[in-house]
């Protein structure tokens, strides 16, 4: 029976809540130097709420169709705040940076895998057994055990965000 996807947003409300924050964090980070307002409103206000509402909706996206790279998503809002904090404290080098799309993205996506090495350790892939399996894994809504190889630090750093027992390796 489908349930859709209430029980999975549900399970993931941690993460979600914490890469929603983190999101509007750095798109209000990103224009806060600028003078501009819109409708009398500052527009890194208006920007935070946008990045808040686009990467939150990516966020369920990649948790109902990608389950089991979920917990990059995190390690990408880090690495989104960081890269607005230098943008913040070096404006004429990170305003370059912000102007092309393409860099801004590519770091964000490169410190996202560094701070997820970091954060939990090396994914281990895990082979399935025959295609029964590989249907029934792609089909499930709820998310499956990621085997990682960390240290107890790393499972401790982001276990709050899990409800589930981390498979060790």
């Amino acid at each position: 029976m489908f349930l859709g996807p209430g029980p999975l947003i549900y399970r993931e409300r941690k993460r979600l809540f914490f890469v929603v924050a983190l999101a509007f964090l750095a798109g209000f980070l990103f224009y806060l130097p600028t003078n501009v307002h819109l409708h009398g409103v500052h527009i890194s206000w208006v920007t935070g709420s946008i990045y808040a509402l686009i990467i939150g909706v990516s966020a369920i996206a990649v948790f109902l169709y990608l389950p089991t790279m979920r917990f990059m998503v995190e390690a990408i809002a880090v690495s989104r705040l960081i890269l607005s904090l230098f943008v913040l404290c070096a404006p004429e080098f990170g305003l370059r940076i912000l102007a092309d799309p393409f860099v801004t993205a590519f770091l964000v996506v490169l410190g996202g895998l560094l701070l997820s090495r970091v954060m939990h350790g090396q994914i281990l892939k895990e082979t399935t057994k025959s295609w029964g399996e590989r249907i029934r894994n792609f089909r499930s809504i709820s998310p499956a055990p990621v085997r990682l190889k960390g240290s107890a630090w790393q499972f401790r750093f982001v276990g709050w965000m899990e409800n589930t027992v981390p498979v060790r390796a």
